[in-house]
């Protein structure tokens, strides 16, 4: 019982992290730049996933609307070509190298969520070993909570944490308490892309 409680959240989590992962930085900007990209993309996938990883290697911490644009791009590709272990393997080197950044940290724990949704929706799912996901699991929330801990107002971390916990088994109190720090910055950080959370909320039933 467990192990199908843990899959089916986890199915539907692969879907709703990827809505958890735009920046502020990239809310205006994003959509005409993936528009202009979308041909190479698709000739020449893996080549346009390292690009882009490339350009986030660089602009980390240095300049958030390119890096906010990669970033974006990147989750768009790997949504479409199904390739969830690269990006938790990207993000976590990119942790390894910016242990203090919160940005990587959030998108690390978004990352994993992804990963165990794409495992359990995998034929690897018979096969995964719940002591390996139940450690995935630990890093992820470890990964959200150093975060915060760096930037309480991280919207990266803020939004990919709370939706995280809505569908991980025992966390949904602590989801509706994560919304309601996010919520709380709608006036002080206008220049965060509210209409992700809005889209969020609408999805789930005004929640």
């Amino acid at each position: 019982m467990k192990r199908q409680t843990y899959k089916n959240r986890n199915v539907v989590l692969i879907l709703t992290l990827l809505l958890a992962l735009p920046l502020a930085a990239l809310a205006q900007d994003n959509h005409h730049s993936t528009q202009k990209n979308q041909g190479t993309a698709n000739s020449n996938p893996v080549k346009t996933l390292a690009l882009l990883e490339l350009s986030m290697q660089q602009n980390i911490g240095k300049d958030a609307k390119v890096f906010g644009r990669a970033q974006g791009e990147y989750w768009d590709l790997i949504q479409s070509t199904n390739d969830f272990p690269r990006a938790y393997d990207f993000f976590s080197q990119l942790v390894a190298a910016h242990p203090s950044s919160p940005e990587a940290l959030g998108l690390e724990g978004s990352a994993i969520g992804a990963y165990v949704g794409f495992i359990y929706s995998s034929e690897l799912a018979q096969q995964v070993d719940e002591q390996f996901v139940a450690n995935l699991d630990s890093k992820a929330r470890a990964d959200f909570e150093k975060a915060l801990k760096l930037d309480s107002n991280n919207f990266t971390a803020l939004f990919g944490y709370a939706i995280y916990e809505s569908y991980r088994p025992g966390g949904s109190e602590h989801s509706k308490e994560l919304f309601s720090r996010l919520e709380g910055l709608r006036s002080s950080h206008p220049e965060y892309p509210w209409h992700v959370v809005d889209e969020m909320k609408k999805e789930r039933g005004g929640k």
